[in-house]
């Protein structure tokens, strides 16, 4: 049971942060300032959700997200 939240944790995550990436809600994140680290906040913005959809995806792979549970791990 602990398989599948995660499961639906790491879907819901990754859609989140495609979505925070490539939809509209992009137009309100498109602003010269504040900068950040020097960056404009679009920039910003669009980095830090990709670093999020990485890192979870990361993390997904390393815990073998999606694997049937009878199939054997190939060697």
């Amino acid at each position: 049971m602990r398989k599948n939240k995660l499961g639906i944790f790491f879907h819901a995550v990754t859609i989140i942060g495609i979505l925070m990436m490539e939809s509209p809600i992009i137009l309100l994140a498109n602003r010269i300032e504040p900068k950040i680290f020097g960056f404009p906040f679009l920039i910003a913005w669009i980095l830090f959700w990709w670093f999020i959809c990485t890192l979870i995806l990361l993390i997904a792979y390393q815990m073998d997200w999606g694997r049937i549970n009878n199939r054997k791990k190939e060697v």
